[in-house]
């Protein structure tokens, strides 16, 4: 039992150290509640905190983004030897960008993924 539960740990850390992520995640149903032309950029940073990006345009307009990146080691990774040849890493990475008038009215948002798989 004592050897069980040594496999067990050991395997919820390799499961645990081979994750990461990094930004700040909004999810599509957050979105939802979002109103153009309603919703200003103090509720929005208030609700999602501040973007990882900030622009302003030359009209006044502020764009703005969030970025969130998430990263996971494939399993053959932490296999010695073989790793070096099977491992490797798939990856997800979702942008929201938000525009606001230069009053600080939301006047349009975009989401967007882009998933990676990289092989050593």
């Amino acid at each position: 039992m004592r050897l069980f539960r040594r496999i067990f740990a050991a395997a919820a850390s390799v499961a645990v150290a081979g994750c990461m992520s990094s930004g700040t995640e909004v999810k599509q149903e957050q979105l939802a509640d979002l109103q153009k032309g309603k919703t200003t950029y103090a509720e929005v940073v208030s609700k999602f905190g501040p973007p990882n990006s900030s622009t302003v345009t030359s009209e006044g307009a502020k764009i703005i983004s969030y970025v969130h990146t998430e990263t996971q080691a494939k399993a053959a990774t932490f296999i010695p030897i073989v790793g070096a040849f099977a491992g490797g890493a798939t990856g997800k990475m979702t942008n929201v960008t938000m525009t606001f008038d230069s009053s600080g009215v939301l006047q349009n948002y975009t989401a967007g993924q882009t998933s990676t798989d990289v092989n050593n």
